[in-house]
Protein backbone atom coordinates (compact mmCIF):
# COMPACT_ATOMS: atom_id res chain seq x y z
CA UNK A 1 0.00 0.00 0.00
CA UNK A 2 2.80 2.10 1.16
CA UNK A 3 4.51 1.75 -2.27
CA UNK A 4 1.19 2.40 -4.43
CA UNK A 5 1.10 5.75 -2.43
CA UNK A 6 4.64 6.58 -3.38
CA UNK A 7 4.16 5.70 -6.78
CA UNK A 8 0.82 8.06 -7.33
CA UNK A 9 2.90 10.80 -5.29
CA UNK A 10 5.40 10.57 -7.66
CA UNK A 11 3.28 10.40 -10.98
CA UNK A 12 1.33 13.45 -9.33
CA UNK A 13 4.55 15.49 -8.83
CA UNK A 14 5.75 14.84 -11.96
CA UNK A 15 2.21 15.94 -13.81
CA UNK A 16 2.90 19.16 -11.86
CA UNK A 17 6.11 19.58 -13.03
CA UNK A 18 4.76 18.69 -16.51
CA UNK A 19 1.92 21.51 -16.32
CA UNK A 20 4.24 23.92 -14.50
CA UNK A 21 6.81 23.47 -17.85
CA UNK A 22 4.55 23.62 -20.49
CA UNK A 23 1.35 26.07 -19.23
CA UNK A 24 1.82 29.87 -20.29
CA UNK A 25 1.76 30.50 -16.38
CA UNK A 26 3.13 33.31 -16.85
CA UNK A 27 0.50 34.66 -19.04
CA UNK A 28 -2.09 33.12 -16.44
CA UNK A 29 -0.95 35.25 -13.92
CA UNK A 30 -1.16 38.33 -15.83
CA UNK A 31 -4.46 37.72 -16.94
CA UNK A 32 -5.59 36.93 -12.56
CA UNK A 33 -4.00 39.99 -11.90
CA UNK A 34 -5.95 41.85 -14.64
CA UNK A 35 -9.05 40.94 -13.27
CA UNK A 36 -7.97 41.49 -9.72
CA UNK A 37 -7.31 44.50 -10.26
CA UNK A 38 -10.70 45.66 -11.98
CA UNK A 39 -12.36 43.43 -9.35
CA UNK A 40 -10.96 43.77 -6.17
CA UNK A 41 -13.56 43.13 -3.85
CA UNK A 42 -14.62 39.57 -6.27
CA UNK A 43 -10.96 39.08 -6.04
CA UNK A 44 -10.85 38.99 -2.63
CA UNK A 45 -13.51 36.84 -1.92
CA UNK A 46 -12.49 34.21 -4.34
CA UNK A 47 -8.54 34.01 -2.93
CA UNK A 48 -10.30 33.35 0.38
CA UNK A 49 -12.07 31.01 -0.51
CA UNK A 50 -9.79 29.08 -2.66
CA UNK A 51 -7.59 29.58 0.29
CA UNK A 52 -10.10 28.10 2.70
CA UNK A 53 -10.67 25.41 0.48
CA UNK A 54 -6.67 24.73 -0.05
CA UNK A 55 -6.37 24.32 3.80
CA UNK A 56 -8.71 21.90 4.65
CA UNK A 57 -7.88 19.61 2.06
CA UNK A 58 -4.57 20.14 3.29
CA UNK A 59 -3.25 21.52 -0.31
CA UNK A 60 0.30 23.25 0.69
CA UNK A 61 -0.53 27.04 1.90
CA UNK A 62 2.69 29.17 1.27
CA UNK A 63 1.44 29.38 -2.82
CA UNK A 64 -1.46 30.62 -1.83
CA UNK A 65 -0.02 33.78 0.61
CA UNK A 66 2.41 34.03 -2.46
CA UNK A 67 -0.50 34.66 -4.72
CA UNK A 68 -2.36 37.26 -2.27
CA UNK A 69 0.39 39.30 -2.08
CA UNK A 70 1.14 38.85 -5.72
CA UNK A 71 -2.60 40.27 -6.50
CA UNK A 72 -3.17 42.53 -3.54
CA UNK A 73 0.08 43.72 -2.23
CA UNK A 74 1.51 44.09 1.21
CA UNK A 75 -1.67 44.79 3.75
CA UNK A 76 -4.50 43.82 1.56
CA UNK A 77 -3.07 40.46 0.89
CA UNK A 78 -2.07 39.96 4.61
CA UNK A 79 -5.57 40.09 6.01
CA UNK A 80 -6.92 38.18 3.24
CA UNK A 81 -5.36 35.28 4.07
CA UNK A 82 -5.29 35.44 7.52
CA UNK A 83 -9.12 35.76 7.82
CA UNK A 84 -9.17 32.60 5.32
CA UNK A 85 -6.66 31.43 7.46
CA UNK A 86 -8.42 31.59 10.32
CA UNK A 87 -11.96 30.22 9.11
CA UNK A 88 -9.61 26.98 7.45
CA UNK A 89 -8.20 26.48 10.87
CA UNK A 90 -11.30 26.36 12.87
CA UNK A 91 -12.98 24.21 10.23
CA UNK A 92 -10.04 21.75 10.06
CA UNK A 93 -9.41 21.67 13.89
CA UNK A 94 -13.02 20.40 14.02
CA UNK A 95 -13.32 18.04 11.52
CA UNK A 96 -9.81 16.71 12.48
CA UNK A 97 -11.35 16.26 16.56
CA UNK A 98 -14.63 14.98 15.12
CA UNK A 99 -15.50 13.40 12.13
CA UNK A 100 -12.03 12.77 10.65
CA UNK A 101 -10.44 11.74 14.24
CA UNK A 102 -9.78 7.91 13.80
CA UNK A 103 -8.23 9.17 10.09
CA UNK A 104 -6.16 11.68 11.60
CA UNK A 105 -5.25 9.05 14.46
CA UNK A 106 -3.89 6.45 11.95
CA UNK A 107 -2.26 9.25 10.05
CA UNK A 108 -0.39 10.19 13.39
CA UNK A 109 -0.15 7.52 15.94
CA UNK A 110 3.76 6.70 14.86
CA UNK A 111 4.83 10.76 14.38
CA UNK A 112 7.32 11.16 17.02
CA UNK A 113 6.82 15.12 16.25
CA UNK A 114 3.16 15.22 17.17
CA UNK A 115 3.54 12.83 20.13
CA UNK A 116 6.09 15.41 21.67
CA UNK A 117 4.12 18.41 21.00
CA UNK A 118 1.00 16.64 22.41
CA UNK A 119 2.91 16.35 25.65
CA UNK A 120 3.64 19.73 25.82
CA UNK A 121 -0.24 21.32 25.16
CA UNK A 122 -0.76 19.17 28.57
CA UNK A 123 1.56 21.80 30.38
CA UNK A 124 1.29 24.47 28.15
CA UNK A 125 -1.24 24.65 25.48
CA UNK A 126 -1.23 28.13 24.54
CA UNK A 127 2.18 28.87 24.68
CA UNK A 128 2.69 25.34 22.37
CA UNK A 129 0.40 26.38 18.97
CA UNK A 130 1.74 29.42 19.08
CA UNK A 131 4.88 28.14 18.78
CA UNK A 132 4.24 25.29 16.45
CA UNK A 133 2.76 28.11 14.26
CA UNK A 134 5.42 30.41 14.36
CA UNK A 135 8.19 27.78 13.40
CA UNK A 136 6.14 25.96 11.07
CA UNK A 137 7.19 22.46 12.83
CA UNK A 138 4.00 21.02 10.37
CA UNK A 139 2.79 22.17 7.42
CA UNK A 140 0.38 24.34 8.41
CA UNK A 141 -2.78 22.69 6.89
CA UNK A 142 -1.92 19.44 8.54
CA UNK A 143 -1.10 21.19 11.67
CA UNK A 144 -4.85 22.18 11.97
CA UNK A 145 -6.25 18.56 12.13
CA UNK A 146 -3.21 17.46 14.14
CA UNK A 147 -3.74 19.79 17.19
CA UNK A 148 -7.37 18.84 16.74
CA UNK A 149 -6.72 15.38 18.31
CA UNK A 150 -4.52 17.02 21.66
CA UNK A 151 -6.15 18.59 24.68
CA UNK A 152 -6.04 21.77 23.77
CA UNK A 153 -8.82 24.54 24.01
CA UNK A 154 -10.52 25.58 21.18
CA UNK A 155 -10.06 29.20 22.30
CA UNK A 156 -6.25 28.83 23.30
CA UNK A 157 -5.68 26.83 19.85
CA UNK A 158 -7.58 29.51 17.96
CA UNK A 159 -5.85 32.50 19.93
CA UNK A 160 -2.58 30.59 19.31
CA UNK A 161 -3.01 30.10 15.81
CA UNK A 162 -4.32 33.39 14.85
CA UNK A 163 -1.09 35.31 16.38
CA UNK A 164 1.69 32.20 15.66
CA UNK A 165 0.33 32.08 12.01
CA UNK A 166 0.72 36.42 11.19
CA UNK A 167 4.43 35.84 11.05
CA UNK A 168 4.78 33.17 8.55
CA UNK A 169 1.99 34.50 6.36
CA UNK A 170 3.32 38.00 6.51
CA UNK A 171 6.38 36.74 5.19
CA UNK A 172 5.15 34.52 2.51
CA UNK A 173 3.24 37.70 1.55
CA UNK A 174 5.79 39.65 1.02
CA UNK A 175 7.71 37.57 -1.24
CA UNK A 176 4.88 37.17 -3.38
CA UNK A 177 4.51 41.16 -3.26
CA UNK A 178 7.96 41.02 -4.46
CA UNK A 179 7.63 38.61 -6.93
CA UNK A 180 4.87 40.96 -8.39
CA UNK A 181 7.16 44.39 -8.34
CA UNK A 182 9.83 41.98 -10.00
CA UNK A 183 7.13 41.14 -12.61
CA UNK A 184 6.04 45.06 -12.91
CA UNK A 185 9.46 46.04 -13.56
CA UNK A 186 10.32 43.35 -16.44
CA UNK A 187 6.82 44.52 -17.98
CA UNK A 188 8.08 47.98 -17.52
CA UNK A 189 5.20 49.58 -16.08
CA UNK A 190 8.03 50.03 -12.68
CA UNK A 191 10.83 51.92 -13.52
CA UNK A 192 13.44 51.86 -9.99
CA UNK A 193 16.71 53.80 -10.14
CA UNK A 194 19.79 52.41 -8.97
CA UNK A 195 19.46 53.42 -5.47
CA UNK A 196 15.64 52.40 -5.05
CA UNK A 197 16.77 48.85 -6.45
CA UNK A 198 19.31 48.85 -3.89
CA UNK A 199 16.92 49.61 -1.05
CA UNK A 200 14.44 46.97 -2.36
CA UNK A 201 16.84 44.39 -2.31
CA UNK A 202 18.27 45.81 1.18
CA UNK A 203 14.94 45.40 2.62
CA UNK A 204 13.88 42.13 1.21
CA UNK A 205 17.17 40.74 3.07
CA UNK A 206 16.60 42.14 5.95
CA UNK A 207 13.37 40.85 6.00
CA UNK A 208 14.36 37.53 5.70
CA UNK A 209 16.96 37.99 8.15
CA UNK A 210 14.93 39.58 10.69
CA UNK A 211 12.10 36.63 10.23
CA UNK A 212 14.53 34.17 10.14
CA UNK A 213 15.88 35.46 13.88
CA UNK A 214 12.58 35.50 15.14
CA UNK A 215 11.81 31.88 14.24
CA UNK A 216 14.74 30.15 15.40
CA UNK A 217 14.17 31.81 18.66
CA UNK A 218 10.85 30.09 18.71
CA UNK A 219 11.99 26.88 17.83
CA UNK A 220 14.36 27.10 20.47
CA UNK A 221 11.81 27.88 22.95
CA UNK A 222 9.87 25.06 21.56
CA UNK A 223 12.62 22.23 21.80
CA UNK A 224 13.04 23.65 25.10
CA UNK A 225 9.26 22.85 25.98
CA UNK A 226 8.97 19.80 23.94
CA UNK A 227 12.10 18.07 25.95
CA UNK A 228 10.58 19.29 29.71
CA UNK A 229 7.36 17.96 28.38
CA UNK A 230 9.11 14.42 27.61
CA UNK A 231 10.90 14.47 30.86
CA UNK A 232 7.80 14.63 32.58
CA UNK A 233 6.75 11.48 30.79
Amino acid sequence: MKHKRKIFTLLLLSSLVLLALFLPLEQILLRVQEWADTNPESAAYAVGAVTVLGIVLLLPSSPLMMLAGFLFGLVKGFFVFWIAGIVASALAFWIGRTVARPWVERKLKNNGTFIAIDRAIERKGFLVVLLTRLVMVLPFPALNYSLGLTSVSFGKYMLGTNLGMALPIFLFVYLGTTAGSVNAIVAGEIQLQDNELLISIAALVATLIIVSLIMRTGLKVLREELANAGGEH
